[in-house]
């Protein structure tokens, strides 16, 4: 389909209106940050940053360079319906106390994390791990098998936010797409009951955490009988070699019976999300450990031709994930061809975001928003994800 092998790997031009503006700014100027391009979109009136973010969205419809490909690819899979996804869950659900722990009557009540106490403990579980440095409005949905939707596509802090980092405008939605084609539906009754709420044992539940989350965080955590009863009556319809309270002999073997359903969860999910995030990033957050392994993931894009729907039809089940991988990973690493085209992936990748940045800053030149004069308001925190999705 869209192999990187046979796709320009330059940046594709800037529009004629812009590109002395860009040269402009590449040899005279001090390339600015990141939080610098937003603040001078702020300092913008209103109607200059609407006009402002429309430029961009239509300079980013125009672009021809690789990652434009990518994104047109998939999205015109979906020209029917690209943003009419449903709304993704104001919280996570929480386990009922009643029904999985009638003789242990603690009841589940969201927190206020604006609290220093409460902060801390999301802080600590998925602090580090969901920042991501940009504003979705798409996420995919681990649980419901279907992208969602987590806030307006086309609000223009969002664009300009996500714009002044390099990303375009159809970024997490393109990557939640991708999420969901990869996605064969293995693991959906372990990701339903892991999509729950995090709870202690006080029964004080967190909005900003989920069972997956708290199990992946690498950190002690209390594991609560209702939560831990709650998944093991979902996945095992086993509702009598564990009740509440739980005695402590018994709690070893009731956690270690979760970790097998949490290890499924886990090797199925990261390394699909991996693949998502590097279809159109080439330096993205990635989860499960797939940190070091970024060039080999775009080595697995490259051995598929950078087509989701050839990369669905080769991944494997969970039981055949070392094999597989043992396999990908060999022919990734090993040849020097599919070597040589994973970094000019990566590169063009890079480019691309680049060119993003370098068109929304020439944009902003246009609109005299780098003007010291114009008042500056702080950046927002680069993080809009709800319930599900930090790891």
């Amino acid at each position: 389909m869209v192999s990187q092998s046979r796709l320009c790997r330059t940046l594709a031009l800037l529009p004629l209106a812009l590109v002395p503006v860009a040269i402009a700014s590449a040899q005279s100027e001090v390339t600015p940050t990141a939080d610098e391009l937003y603040a001078a979109w702020q300092s913008l009136s209103d109607g200059d940053r609407k006009d402002a973010v429309d430029w961009f969205v239509a300079e980013s419809d125009r672009a021809q360079d690789f990652r434009s490909t990518l994104e047109r690819f998939v999205l015109d899979q979906h020209r029917a319906n690209r943003y009419g996804w449903p709304d993704a869950p104001v919280a996570p659900p929480l386990y009922d106390t009643a029904k999985h722990c009638p003789a242990q009557l603690i009841p589940r009540k969201f927190v206020d994390t604006g609290n220093k106490r409460f902060a801390a403990t999301v802080e600590k579980l998925v602090g580090g791990r969901r920042k991501r440095d940009r504003l979705d409005a798409f996420r995919y949905d681990w649980a419901a098998g279907t992208v969602v939707t987590v806030g307006p596509w086309d609000a223009p802090e969002r664009i300009a936010f996500n714009a002044s980092r390099g990303l375009s405008p159809y970024t997490a939605l393109v990557e939640a797409l991708v999420e969901q084609q990869l996605d064969a539906g293995e693991v959906r009754a372990e990701a339903a009951a892991f999509s729950h709420a995090y709870s202690d044992r006080s029964g004080n539940a967190y909005r900003e955490i989920t069972l997956y989350e708290a199990w992946s965080s690498g950190t002690e955590i209390e594991m609560p009988d209702v939560e831990c009863l709650g998944m093991l009556h979902d996945l095992e319809d086993d509702w009598h070699s564990f009740t509440a309270p739980v005695p402590g002999r018994k709690q070893r073997p009731l956690y270690d019976r979760l970790g097998v359903h949490y290890a499924k969860l886990r090797k199925y999910r990261a390394l699909r999300t991996a693949l998502a995030r590097t279809y159109l990033s080439a330096d993205p957050v990635l989860p499960g450990g797939y940190g070091p392994s970024k060039l080999r993931l775009n080595g697995f894009w490259e051995l598929q031709s950078s087509d989701p729907i050839k990369m669905a039809e080769d991944l494997p089940t969970v039981k055949g994930w070392g094999k597989w991988f043992d396999e990908r990973a060999a022919q990734a690493d090993d040849d020097p061809e599919v070597v040589a085209r994973s970094r000019a992936r990566m590169k063009s990748l890079a480019e691309s975001q680049a060119w993003s940045r370098r068109t929304f800053q020439g944009i902003l030149k246009e609109f005299g928003a780098f003007d010291p004069k114009l008042p500056v308001e702080p950046a927002p925190t680069g993080d809009s994800s709800r319930g599900t999705g930090g790891v």
